[in-house]
């Protein structure tokens, strides 16, 4: 074998033994994940630990719960700004807003919210369109980390690219309106961080924890191996009430899962599907 060869496979050792270890010692089972995606954000975290091996990764990991939330903040895929893909919002309001309105009340579930920003994003489009007050928002992530950080509605203080993502969502105010500037870092209004409901919830082991008008759980499923993408479809399909709204991430689709023929996605949406069966 040569020098590569060996060098790939014994990288691969190391890595089974990592998912492994966090496994069975933390409980958060990253062995369904898609293997290139998952080499290329361990890769990523090894050189940002300034680490040598996977080995030296797991034994930190293994002993350090601030450690494995490092390694889980990496693997997140959630992003780091507000309306970080404004045309999804600007669909949302064209597509999903007005059948909102028609009904009395909506409970949303954001599934994979990471640190909380297009959570937070969510929150004040509802709030702009006159629907925040009929909406219960609940956000959930297998990290309680993630969760931790997206509690305190702390962000880094917007700049103009996200002044403009904003606009470019359909934006109907100031993004300024909507948080109180601390040095380089912005506090969001307690009408948006006090009514979401921030819960721990792995998408890979628990199963539904109520019905749901609308899910959105958007590059979540990216990372997913195929058996694991489609357990995941059939908890969000369980999840989902009858003509409500399901919210993916560009790349993502309902073809190929089980559930497929329950859904028809929106014409010109960009991967928002609605349950007709």
């Amino acid at each position: 074998m040569s020098t590569g060869g060996a060098s790939a496979e014994l990288e691969s050792i190391e890595v089974d033994l990592l998912l492994e270890g966090v496994a069975r010692q933390w409980g958060f089972d990253l062995r369904s994940h898609a293997r290139p995606l998952l080499l290329r954000r361990l890769r990523r975290h090894l050189r940002e630990e300034r680490l040598d091996t996977f080995s030296a990764l797991q034994a930190r990991v293994l002993h350090d719960g601030e450690a494995l939330e490092g390694l889980l903040r990496t693997l997140s895929c959630t992003p780091t700004s507000l309306f970080s893909d404004p045309a999804f919002f600007r669909d949302f309001r064209a597509r999903v807003v007005p059948v909102l309105r028609t009904w009395p009340s909506v409970r949303v579930w954001h599934a994979g919210c990471g640190t909380g920003e297009d959570t937070y994003a969510l929150a004040i489009l509802l709030l702009e369109e006159g629907l925040w007050g009929r909406c219960r928002l609940y956000a959930s992530d297998s990290s309680e980390g993630l969760l931790a950080d997206a509690r305190t509605g702390v962000l880094p203080l917007p700049g103009e690219e996200d002044a403009r993502r904003y606009v470019e969502a359909g934006g109907k105010g100031a993004l300024t309106d909507y948080y109180t500037r601390d040095g380089n870092w912005a506090l969001l209004q307690p009408k948006l961080r006090d009514s979401i409901f921030f819960t721990q919830h792995n998408l890979a082991t628990d199963g539904s924890f109520n019905e749901f008008h609308v899910i959105v759980c958007r590059d979540t499923l990216l990372t997913f191996n195929r058996t694991l993408h489609n357990r995941v479809h059939g908890r969000l399909f369980e999840s989902l009430a009858r003509f409500g709204f399901l919210c993916l991430g560009r790349k993502e689709s309902v073809a190929r899962t089980p559930h497929a023929s329950a859904y028809e996605e929106l014409e010109g949406s960009g991967r928002i599907f609605r349950r007709v069966t």
